[in-house]
């Protein structure tokens, strides 16, 4: 009997120290309202934020390759906060500066809204005029648009594995577009803190298996604004000949304040 009693102590300590973080699942309803609470905070706070974005842009064949340097913020409209656009405005293509630069952005904050949606697709038509040929300019937010409470109902949200490589309470969320969105939304994922609701970390994508094009952002703390901040996006575009591949990299997050004798301040950026 020693031996039967000596195998069943070694599995008993084991089950024991086994680690309990994947038994404990968490509740989707109440997790996906912690998540859509601070994704509305977050789009409060990072509205009024201008980060440099540093953005590389190649291929994985040939040598054709472009580097843009670029002030990004995210502008709620005026009222509809869950209204959001993204402003980007290149400055500097390849190490070559753009000379328009400073009257798109003055302009953006100085003019009435009535007009900011057809002005934020021109300049996003601009960027795209100064990106690489067959490459493209991708969006570091777009999946926490789709996180917002607003838009949830728009997704079959469930629930998906653990990631302890990235915190002690971080899990994955799936997000599915119902048939009513399938053709505006697309698959995304996040992964959340089930505590807080935070987000450290979205991937969008557009098609299945090793041909589907994925777009990461990473986030972490901004030790100055004290929010979770964009740090990273890598874009993969699988082509037949050659993948096209950008990654981004957000630094030297500020506040700017648009003053109400409409002058609008924007800290410059350093040398």
């Amino acid at each position: 009997m020693r031996p039967l009693v000596a195998l069943l102590a070694i599995v008993v300590l084991e089950w024991c120290a086994a680690p309990t973080g994947h038994t404990q699942t968490a509740d989707i309803n109440e997790l996906r309202a912690r998540v859509g609470k601070y994704t509305r905070r977050f789009i409060t706070e990072f509205s009024n934020v201008v980060t440099e974005e540093d953005y590389d842009q190649r291929f994985a064949v040939s040598s054709r390759k472009r580097r843009l340097k670029s002030d990004f913020m995210l502008v709620a409209y005026p009222g509809r906060q869950e209204l959001l656009m993204v402003f980007r405005d290149v400055r500097e293509v390849d190490g070559k500066p753009v000379r328009d630069r400073q009257d798109r952005i003055t302009k953006m904050f100085l003019e009435p809204f009535n007009n900011a949606i057809r002005r934020a697709q021109d300049i996003h038509r601009d960027g795209l005029r100064l990106s690489v040929d067959n490459g493209r300019l991708m969006d570091p937010l777009s999946v926490m648009t789709y996180l917002q409470p607003e838009y949830q109902g728009g997704f079959r949200i469930t629930l998906g594995d653990a990631a302890p490589n990235l915190g002690p309470d971080i899990r994955e969320i799936d997000l599915t577009p119902a048939p009513a969105r399938g053709k505006t939304a697309k698959q995304a994922r996040a992964w959340v803190s089930e505590t807080t609701g935070e987000v450290v970390k979205t991937e969008l994508r557009d098609g299945f298996g090793a041909r589907a094009e994925v777009t990461t952002t990473t986030f972490g703390l901004d030790p100055v604004l004290r929010i979770r901040v964009p740090l990273e996006m890598k874009d993969e575009m699988p082509r037949f000949t050659d993948d096209f591949i950008g990654t981004a990299k957000y630094s030297n997050f500020r506040r700017f304040e648009v003053r109400t004798e409409a002058e609008v301040n924007v800290p410059t950026p350093p040398q």
